[in-house]
């Protein structure tokens, strides 16, 4: 497919972007069925980390067997490491419970590398992901029996009942159930009401992050962040993915910020973030670009309110810092007009306004990656964006490149004619910009994670 493209009715050509590129996680690796959503991340080391959901037994998303795992590069991404998977439930089947959609961000300040993501029971997705932090009011998990009378785990493994008495059940730290002195299975497992036997998580979505201190060689254990970020309104919670960031400037400087969306009582969805202000200890949730925005319906017809309605969600996005401590975030949103949605920020992130559409950034209604290159050197703000450059197709990858904070993006690049999904940007230790980017790679519609790198000369030239 030649790189020709639509832009406001007029058929434009751009130059191909020159690029080194090496497929990093493709169908079959380690044995996976296949593998989705990249993630990118040069540390202060100068390691570059990758990372892919491995879907283990299917393509689709959740419901689904879902590991997180990373490659690690020490050379600016030429070569790579072995594969490692960083966060594994237990299960094999479509049924088995998710670690879903990672995202990665550093802690300039402790060195500490956060990797932030979902995590769903058994049979349990974003559609049918149900009300609740799935924690009490103490903080103690909840489980639930084949009735769904509630139970309370606390953390030295024992389990209590609705009136507070202890039971014959205990859990271990890997979600195994023993009932008396039998294992009965683990509480991750989909709920099934004809066994009288286990307990079960809450059928909902937990915001889940794990850490490291050693350049992503080894990983901490999953704290949870839901009794901090969610509220029990809420139905689905997901990442981004791709990125978080920390800030530079300001009053705000160190604050960690974390791109997030989530689901009402209805399932209509909206995107915030989440951020830290004591180096990743505790987190809190912002509001949303749709929280007092101006919203007009098409119609307000019995018919076709829910679904103009429905134009207003946001979902994944990316946030930049800009010079003066502006934040601006860049929304896949479900509007319909094939382009990605602006939000900005003045309080680090807490309340977002003058939301708009930017007209230069074609979108299908697909995650994109943005990262600002800015150098001590530059006199405004570098961006570098990439995505599918499409109204309707998630195809034509390409990457933008804007010299005055986003107002406008003169340069332009295609990166990947054809198939171009999910991506994610980063600065490399040499000064080169690394991009980790998907594209179907055979008849079947299988997709593959392709690491590129490029210089700053190469988009502009």
């Amino acid at each position: 497919m030649s790189p020709f493209y639509t832009v406001g009715g007029e058929i434009t050509k751009m130059k191909e972007l020159k690029a080194h590129k090496q497929d990093l996680f493709t169908p079959g690796l380690n044995g996976s069925k296949a593998y989705r959503i990249p993630t990118l991340l040069t540390t202060d080391e100068g390691t570059v980390i990758a990372a892919n959901d491995a879907r283990i037994v299917d393509q689709r998303d959740n419901p689904n067997k879902i590991n997180i795992t990373i490659r690690r590069s020490f050379d600016n991404g030429q070569t790579w490491g072995d594969l490692q998977t960083v966060v594994e439930f237990p299960g094999d089947d479509l049924s088995s419970p998710a670690a879903i959609d990672s995202s990665l961000l550093q802690d300039e300040e402790t060195g500490t590398i956060w990797l932030l993501y979902s995590h769903t029971p058994g049979g349990i997705g974003l559609w049918n992901s149900e009300e609740g932090v799935g924690f009490d009011e103490n903080g103690d998990r909840l489980l639930f029996d084949w009735q769904k009378a509630r139970y309370v785990l606390k953390d030295d493994g024992s389990v209590l009942n609705a009136k507070g008495e202890k039971t014959e059940y205990t859990v271990n730290e890997k979600g195994y159930v023993t009932k008396g002195n039998k294992t009965v299975g683990h509480i991750y497992e989909k709920f099934d009401e004809l066994n009288q036997d286990l307990l079960y998580e809450s059928p909902t979505t937990f915001l889940q992050v794990i850490k490291s201190e050693d350049d992503g060689e080894t990983w901490s254990k999953p704290m949870e962040l839901n009794t901090q970020v969610k509220e029990e309104w809420m139905r689905f919670l997901g990442t981004g993915p791709g990125i978080g960031i920390q800030l530079k400037k300001g009053e705000h400087k160190g604050r960690l910020v974390y791109p997030v969306y989530f689901s009402n009582s209805v399932r209509f969805m909206s995107c915030t973030v989440i951020y830290s202000d004591d180096n990743g200890a505790t987190w809190k949730r912002a509001d949303s670009p749709n929280d007092n925005r101006t919203i007009t319906l098409e119609s307000n017809s019995a018919k076709d309110l829910g679904v103009s309605a429905r134009n207003h969600e946001l979902t994944e996005s990316q946030v930049v810092e800009l010079s003066d401590g502006t934040l601006a975030l860049y929304m896949r949103n479900h509007f319909g007009n094939g382009q990605i949605a602006r939000a900005v920020s003045h309080d680090g992130g807490v309340t977002w306004e003058n939301f708009e559409f930017v007209e230069e950034l074609l979108n299908p209604v697909c995650q994109v990656s943005v990262i600002n290159y800015t150098q001590e050197s530059d006199e405004q703000d570098t961006l570098i964006f990439c995505g599918p450059r499409s109204e309707t197709e998630r195809e034509n990858g390409v990457v933008l490149l804007s010299e005055d904070g986003g107002k406008t993006w003169p340069h332009a690049k295609v990166l990947e004619s054809g198939s171009f999904v999910y991506s994610c940007l980063t600065v490399l230790e040499n000064g080169e910009i690394g991009v980790l980017y998907e594209t179907e790679c055979d008849d079947e519609g299988r997709i593959k994670s392709v690491y590129a790198s490029f210089t700053l000369d190469d988009l502009k030239a």
